[in-house]
């Protein structure tokens, strides 16, 4: 007796559409992998000339140097005081390209940025300023612009670059949306924390409420736009003048504290 296949078309249609993606995704990953060692082994042949070599490792000396003074000079201050005086302040930190070019980042300032979650240039988060965290923006001082935002700015991030990192139900695997309405909000924090919508999370964000931590680091680091993008002569050119105009200087001392600028006008012109 000849037993028919029970399950409806639909079903038969969505497993055969989900083995093809799978077998799409798996073919480009390793289509990537396969790029990645190309791209690696041009890097090793690529020829670096003796004068770069030696400015690549004065560089890396000389933020040595710096670390190991602000180190030393932190450790002096809980030494001499152990006062907290409990001010605490709202600041945007955002990652910027190295200030030098081959530069190797030290250990504990790329843990510090590891921390933060800034590990790629022009992306942002929101970072509460007290005794416990000064030190560490002042190790990364230049790799860093930080500012303390207005409400109008934390806002417009949220309504432009606030993004979540969600489960997807056909990979199990972790993907990236835009947070674009309240639904998550409320599944996430509403039964623990009641929060029910975006403007709940400003809020908390702008008041340096109780919250803070856990909604923070539910958001994605904010993605601003590069300040001058392209690859034409144009952009070459724009590019040069903008690190000469945006030319940062690194101060060796160990008390040297972190400047801040005015991060709304730096939103505003990469948002």
């Amino acid at each position: 007796m000849v037993v028919l296949n029970s399950n409806p078309e639909i079903l038969l249609r969505k497993r055969k559409d989900r083995d093809r993606k799978r077998l799409e995704k798996q073919e480009q990953a390793i289509q990537r992998q396969l790029q990645q060692k190309k791209k690696n082994a041009r890097k090793l042949k690529k020829f670096v000339r003796v004068e770069t070599l030696i400015s690549n490792y004065k560089s890396n000396e000389l933020e040595k140097k710096r670390i190991q003074h602000i180190t030393k000079h932190q450790q002096r201050e809980q030494e001499n005081s152990d006062e907290d005086d409990g001010s605490e302040n709202l600041l945007f930190v955002i990652r910027v390209p190295d200030h030098v070019k081959g530069l190797s980042i030290p250990r504990k300032a790329k843990t510090v940025l590891r921390l933060l979650r800034l590990d790629v240039p022009n992306t942002g988060v929101f970072v509460k300023e007290n005794a416990a965290t000064a030190p560490l923006l002042k190790l990364i001082s230049p790799y860093i612009v930080a500012g303390n935002p207005s409400l109008a700015s934390v806002r417009q991030l949220f309504q432009k670059r606030a993004c979540i990192s969600v489960i997807d139900d056909e990979t199990e695997k972790p993907k990236v949306i835009k947070l674009d309405n309240n639904v998550a909000v409320e599944e996430k924090f509403g039964d623990d924390l009641g929060l029910i919508c975006i403007e709940d999370l400003i809020h908390e964000i702008v008041t340096l409420g109780d919250n803070f931590k856990p909604v923070t680091f539910w958001l994605r680091p904010f993605k601003l736009n590069a300040p001058v993008s392209g690859w034409g002569p144009q952009a070459k050119l724009a590019k040069l003048q903008y690190e000469q105009e945006n030319q940062r200087k690194v101060s060796l001392a160990g008390n040297a504290t972190l400047s801040l600028i005015d991060i709304d006008k730096f939103i505003e012109e990469q948002n």
